[in-house]
């Protein structure tokens, strides 16, 4: 073939109209939580432009699907893609919380390690929202995982969450999560959880407390409204037969007098979580204890300061 027509093939290939994949949606800042989530929802954003852009530009290659096969199709989650996922079940355990379980394909397990968690995506009026969420189901568990979300009244995603209904899929994408767990790594772990900051919390609880060479001993502290607000009690109350963990309740909103509805057994606090009852509660600062941290902007901002007021530097506690 000479020259001429080599460079004629290339020019027709060039100007072949080819159908392209959509772009996809840049966030809104309002989107962004601002807690410095690990991976924020425009870091996100990136990763998929720059997928976006790969795909295009295989597609103009005139490369096939099978050029993209990797080990990563047998893996059931993806951190360069979302996946769905069937909703197997909806549990109400407050008035404004849920426990979701999806179904894993094949029987198999999610394969989440120690303080990992997921990105669920979804759409409302046109509009793609993203948000993490550390499923609470054992990490062992087969053939299905749970997840808890609670739904605000004016929240973009509280809206889509609402609208589920049993059988319908929705897409997750993950693991993420740079918190790094060794059994026995610490004599003693501390807690400091609100409302669905407990979630991370049962990760790390269930991972310890499934592992019988593991003797950390672990104390959580945990916050909410009310008492019948507790999320996942009942699992809770199922672990404090271990050992190695034990519970306190601090009810915000409720007062002694209301202490007739109180489990037996339970250890309840009621108020907030001040500096004193974290000095109280939480180990004494030492280079063989640590401390988790899981909720809201403000409640993290304020265990933190409390910490330090104790003594506790910033490699001796972990934020989720």
């Amino acid at each position: 073939m000479s020259t001429a027509e080599e460079v004629s093939s290339e020019e027709i290939n060039y100007n072949v109209s080819v159908d392209l994949p959509e772009p996809p949606e840049k966030p809104l800042d309002s989107d962004c939580c601002g807690t410095g989530c690990t991976p924020c929802v425009f870091d996100i954003y990136d990763e998929e432009m720059l997928r976006w852009k790969k795909e295009c530009d295989r597609i103009r290659s005139g490369a096939t699907d099978t050029d993209l096969q990797t080990g990563d199709d047998i893996q059931v989650l993806s951190t360069s893609e979302f996946r769905s996922f069937a909703l197997d079940s909806i549990t109400t355990l407050t008035r404004d919380s849920c426990l979701y379980r999806f179904i894993i394909p094949g029987n198999r397990k999610l394969g989440l390690k120690i303080g990992q968690h997921l990105i669920m995506r979804g759409k409302l009026e046109g509009k793609t929202i993203t948000r993490q969420y550390t499923p609470v189901s054992d990490q062992d568990c087969q053939g299905h995982f749970d997840v808890l979300i609670k739904v605000y009244p004016n929240g973009k995603m509280s809206s889509y969450v609402r609208s589920w209904q049993v059988g319908d899929i929705i897409e997750w994408r993950g693991p993420y999560g740079n918190f790094s767990y060794i059994p026995n790594q610490y004599r003693h772990l501390g807690m400091l959880a609100a409302g669905t900051g407990v979630a991370p919390m049962l990760q790390v609880i269930q991972g310890i407390l499934s592992n019988e060479d593991d003797e950390t001993f672990i104390h959580l502290v945990y916050s909410s409204q009310t008492y019948d607000e507790i999320l996942m009690k009942h699992t809770l109350d199922e672990m404090k037969a271990y050992w190695n963990f034990s519970v306190l309740y601090v009810v915000s909103k409720e007062v002694e007098a209301d202490q007739s509805k109180v489990r037996y057994g339970d250890h309840v606090s009621y108020g907030r979580i001040t500096r004193e009852l974290v000095s109280r509660e939480m180990p004494e600062p030492s280079r063989d204890v640590h401390v988790l941290i899981c909720g809201t902007e403000s409640f993290d901002k304020d265990m933190i300061n409390y910490l330090k007021a104790y003594g506790y530097t910033s490699d001796m506690y972990f934020k989720f």
